[in-house]
């Protein structure tokens, strides 16, 4: 009886800490974001964060003048696309996220670009494309994929910038071995018939782990948002650009593509942000970052983010 109370004791001691380490954690991180606080702008609501809708990708159409978001269900139920007007944050429309066979997408829907034609998708091992120009104008409650298409490695984002398309990958998986084993982000041509070869980049990055979005600035740095749970803070990267370096080469499909690394040689600079950092886009030199923090998912989540902030890049 004796050592079943020690044991007892022990088990609640541990718990007790446990705990206490928690809560000594989440003052942390909210402790360092009020610190921080003066640094950042608060703007628009963050959309398709209830009944289990987690929030992920985010995008702008300039020739709209609106924001672009995606929700994932954590329950399996059909992704959503939530249109916003950027000049007064109102919520336009809601659309779900329809396969071309009539199906419902309800897949891991990630990141979300534009080049004002078309809207980029990525979810899993897989690549959607939609109408901006219908997403903006249909009276429907939902939108349908244009065209799927497998991808090489999962799309956990993406990002349209000068003709390219870049599609990387978040990478958690101990199962998942590229070579380096770090995640990868590839680079694909637009040309001018707006057809992409998605098993034919024109060039290969290998990536720090955990990037939830990516972003390009006025000068070709690349900056990268970097997140993983509630209890740790999130990451913002601007590299250099690499792809004036020496390269190696990467083997895909049978063909040898040019292969770079995104690594401490060339990082410009490292930013801590709040926890559970997701999608970014650039306005001029000021970054806009949702927080998938406001989830109704992550009610242990602390600070809960549910508006999208914007600081200055070259602050």
């Amino acid at each position: 009886m004796k050592i079943l109370k020690s044991l007892l004791l022990v088990v609640l001691i541990i718990v007790g800490m446990i705990l206490l380490l928690f809560i000594l954690n989440y003052i942390r991180l909210y402790v360092s974001y009020l610190i921080n606080k003066s640094n950042y702008i608060e703007t628009f609501k963050v959309q398709g964060n209830t009944s289990n809708y987690v929030p992920q990708g985010l995008a702008y159409s300039k020739k709209y003048n609106i924001v672009l978001q995606t929700s994932y269900n954590s329950k399996h139920n059909v992704s959503m696309l939530y249109i916003t007007d950027f000049e007064t944050g109102n919520l336009l429309k809601s659309l779900k996220l329809i396969e071309i066979d009539d199906s419902n997408n309800t897949n891991h829907v990630g990141g979300i670009t534009t080049d004002e034609n078309t809207i980029w998708i990525t979810n899993d091992y897989e690549v959607n494309e939609y109408s901006l120009e219908e997403a903006f104008s249909t009276e429907n409650d939902y939108i349908k994929s244009l065209k799927n298409t497998k991808l090489p490695i999962r799309g956990d984002f993406c990002m349209y910038n000068n003709d390219s398309l870049w599609i990387g990958d978040f990478f958690l998986n101990p199962f998942y071995k590229v070579p380096d084993n770090n995640p990868l982000l590839m680079g694909y041509n637009y040309s001018t018939e707006g057809y992409i070869d998605y098993q034919k980049p024109y060039c290969i990055i290998s990536l720090p782990k955990m990037v939830q979005g990516m972003t390009i600035t006025s000068d070709n740095k690349f900056v990268f948002t970097s997140s993983f749970t509630y209890l740790i803070k999130s990451g913002l990267s601007i590299y250099n650009n690499v792809l004036e370096d020496e390269h190696e080469y990467y083997s895909l499909n049978g063909q040898d593509i040019p292969y770079y690394h995104f690594n401490e040689s060339n990082l410009d600079k490292k930013i801590k942000l709040p926890p559970m950092a997701e999608g970014l886009f650039r306005i001029n030199d000021d970054l806009y970052i949702l927080f998938e923090s406001s989830s109704n998912s992550y009610s242990m989540a602390y600070p809960r983010l549910n508006k999208i902030i914007k600081f200055n890049i070259k602050k």
